[in-house]
């Protein structure tokens, strides 16, 4: 029966499109789901019912695991590595600052360290409050990208799918760049960049998935070599598109040319 049903939708032309649509908004506890491949940010968009428009006023938490996930151990091993010369690390999309708390439990920062996180206004709003409940004096937040002006490291992890600019574009108006970018969990794809849409439980939002090669070239052409890159054991699939599939997630270490 299910094989008959996949074959009547896929006959149809437009329902396979619909049918995914309303599965996608129905009641699910799974928040890791998509639907609809759209060209752009705004196209995407257009697409997200009234009541799921919410962007990122998600309920932040005051407490979460201090262990460090397994997804992140290649940052945490090239940070170990270049903190003990840094002075301060730009974070963006840092939520309340989870990295910044969960890593010091395995790397020691520098006394006069600084860690800025750059997220949205009411995100930074919880997080300013954690901080000080917790008596934090090396963690600060901001809403200004130009903040990682001559930062010594950039840090985004699981952050980049949400922009609808890339990181190079990102970065391009920095006159005096960063030395170090560590970029973690980020959705690439063999054949094109598109957007799609995350159901995120209390909203849906706008997903990009960069194309590898174009990814990797236009941080390049900012004047930086890559020095490692890995893999992140997830998958992306696109709910009734079997021609749309993200097979890993990526993380990246690059290094200024010129640095």
């Amino acid at each position: 029966m299910k094989t008959l049903v996949r074959y009547v939708i896929s006959c149809i032309p437009g329902l396979r499109f619909w049918v995914a649509r309303a599965i996608f908004l129905g009641p699910h506890h799974n928040t890791h789901r998509f639907w609809g491949v759209f060209p752009t940010y705004a196209a995407a968009k257009s697409h997200v019912p009234r009541k799921f428009n919410q962007g990122f006023d998600a309920p932040n938490p005051e407490e979460f695991p201090s262990a460090i996930p397994e997804r992140d151990q290649n940052v945490v091993r090239i940070l170990s590595g270049i903190l003990p010369t840094a002075q301060n690390l730009f974070d963006l999309g840092g939520n309340v600052g989870i990295c910044f708390y969960q890593y010091r439990n395995q790397i020691a920062y520098p006394r006069d360290f600084r860690w800025t996180v750059c997220d949205v206004p009411r995100v930074n709003e919880k997080g300013r409050a954690l901080a000080a409940k917790r008596h934090e004096t090396q963690l600060v937040f901001t809403e200004d990208r130009a903040a990682a002006e001559g930062a010594d490291i950039y840090l985004t992890n699981g952050a980049l799918q949400y922009f609808e600019e890339s990181l190079a574009d990102v970065l391009a108006p920095l006159v005096t760049k960063p030395r170090h970018l560590i970029i973690n969990r980020v959705p690439l794809g063999e054949s094109r960049s598109f957007f799609t849409l995350q159901h995120m439980g209390y909203s849906v939002v706008p997903y990009h998935i960069f194309q590898m090669e174009e990814f990797v070239s236009t941080i390049k052409a900012l004047g930086y070599r890559l020095s490692e890159q890995w893999q992140n054991d997830r998958l992306c699939e696109v709910l009734l598109r079997s021609d749309i599939h993200v097979s890993h997630y990526y993380g990246f270490h690059f290094v200024k040319a010129d640095g």
